[in-house]
Parts: structure tokens; sequence; C-alpha cells
């Protein structure tokens, strides 16, 4: 079974969007999320999935606590993560990119 990945952020208790809001977005801090998949498997039966998943914390400055949220779950599943701030100066928010492979057998 594949895993919700907006179900599993929405533990963290901040706002979760997949790629982002339609609208206005919430107040900081929030999540936006990508995933990109291929499925594939033998004898021509799709039975994985290979995952890239980008999960975006947005927040006023650095956010160690949000962070932390975010950690503790990739942590509790041992998912080896790539971790990157970036500053965005057309909107001044804080950018905390999480990057990692997931693999899944369905």
């Amino acid at each position: 079974m594949l895993t919700d990945i907006e179900t599993w952020l929405e533990t963290t208790g901040m706002k979760v969007a997949e790629v982002c809001f339609i609208n206005t977005p919430p107040p900081l801090p929030y999540i936006n999320f990508i995933d990109n998949s291929e499925t594939s498997g033998p004898d021509d039966l799709n039975c994985i999935a290979d995952r890239e998943i980008s999960i975006e914390l947005y927040s006023s400055k650095i956010d160690k606590v949000s962070e932390g949220k975010i950690e503790v779950l990739l942590n509790e599943k041992a998912i080896k993560y790539s971790k990157e701030h970036v500053w965005i100066t057309t909107t001044k928010i804080m950018s905390t990119i999480y990057g990692f492979s997931l693999t899944e057998k369905f």
C-alpha cells in the first residue's frame, strides 16, 4: 500500500498541500510537497512504485521546531533525506526543502 504523504505530513499539525495552496496560503509555517513516481514490476505486473518526494516547509525564518516535526517523521521511518535552506527574497520567506526517494511494493 502506498504511503499517503499528505495524511502523514498532517500529523505535524501544520497545514499541508500537494504542490501549492490554490488561493492564498495559510499563515506560516506550512508545508507543500511534490510526489513524483514511476511504477514498474516484473512480468508486466505493476507492483513497485519508485517515488521522488520533496517536502517544502515555509516559515518566516529558520524554524527548528517545525523542522524537528518533519525530521521526526522521516527518522521514524528510517528515510535517508537531504535538507536545504533557501531564502526567497521576493516574498521574504524561508524555505526548508527535504528531498528523498521512497520505493514501495503494492
